[in-house]
């Protein structure tokens, strides 16, 4: 696997994340929600599921770039 790939498993990740938080923020922003009383409880708990998806994608892309300038460092 190319680190090209690990970038975009990373980058879809992040995008994915990012996804899933708006549709939370909607789904407890919306009146339906407040009339649920589990449902406030559950978008909660998934934008937080989302939230570490994003930071995990993120220091995957991080680990990624250390690797690509110890390479570069090591050949020049």
């Amino acid at each position: 696997m190319s680190d090209n790939s690990i970038l975009g498993i990373a980058q879809s990740g992040i995008q994915t994340g990012m996804t899933g938080l708006h549709k939370n923020a909607a789904a407890l922003a919306s009146k339906d929600a407040m009339n649920e009383p589990t449902t406030p409880v559950k978008e909660v708990v998934d934008m937080k599921m989302n939230q570490y998806q994003v930071l995990a994608s993120g220091k995957v892309i991080e680990t990624v770039d250390q690797m690509l300038g110890s390479l570069l460092d090591e050949y020049s």
